[in-house]
């Protein structure tokens, strides 16, 4: 099908919408403008299947590439408010923080092997039971870098799989803590949506991340 304007140019309808007091037509390529009346036609033959005096109604208007005659104006886009805005926010930092630990991290064995450390909480939990049997007294555990085959490691390299891990997630679980105060303390919706994972935190926050962590990092060693 498809629809003449005031060009009278043809406009290939690829979707429609006729309910009373709206029509609607998606085109593929959008008219310049109504005119007075907009027809619609079969593709084959050009019979013309109805017609709508524009000025019939109180709202036509061209959105995109869709034709739209109303009765009914267009909806008034509303602002979400800071407290939503935060919200988002905060889910998309907890998101984000999640898939930054599943993702893991690098480390380099005692040999000089160096590996990659995939920690999904599957991962997490059978690097922790790992953890549990050499400190149990056990001198090594079967366990593998991803893409490589399982081995048994080590109790040394066991516990350095084990610290590196947990630096990986002490870090970004801080971080992610920081982040969301940061958007806590935001007092505009700009200023909120401005935060993105990964940037750098203000000043305070960012020397009391830093204090966090050294302190964990000692009573660590």
């Amino acid at each position: 099908m498809y629809i003449t304007t005031k060009t009278n140019k043809h406009h290939t309808v690829l979707d429609q919408s006729i309910s009373p007091g709206e029509v609607r037509y998606t085109l593929e390529e959008a008219p310049a403008e109504l005119g007075a009346t907009v027809s619609l036609y079969t593709a084959d033959g050009g019979m013309c299947l109805r017609t709508d005096t524009v000025a019939d109604y109180q709202y036509p208007r061209i959105r995109g590439n869709t034709v739209i005659l109303s009765n009914t104006p267009e909806p008034v886009p509303v602002e979400p408010s800071l407290e939503e805005v935060q919200a988002d926010k905060l889910a998309e930092v907890n998101a984000a923080c999640d898939a930054a630990i599943f993702a893991g991290c690098g480390v380099t064995l005692s040999d000089g092997t160096a590996g990659h450390l995939t920690l999904t909480l599957p991962d997490q939990i059978n690097l922790s039971t790992a953890q549990a049997a050499i400190l149990a007294g056990g001198t090594g555990y079967a366990y593998h870098l991803d893409g490589a085959l399982c081995e048994i490691y080590p109790a040394e390299d066991i516990a350095l799989m084990a610290r590196t891990a947990t630096a990986h997630i002490l870090y970004h679980q801080t971080y992610c803590n920081h982040l969301r105060a940061w958007a806590k303390r935001c007092e505009t919706t700009a200023a909120v949506q401005d935060i993105t994972y990964g940037a750098e935190l203000p000043e305070d926050l960012a020397a009391h991340m830093a204090a966090v962590l050294a302190a964990a990092e000692g009573g660590n060693g």
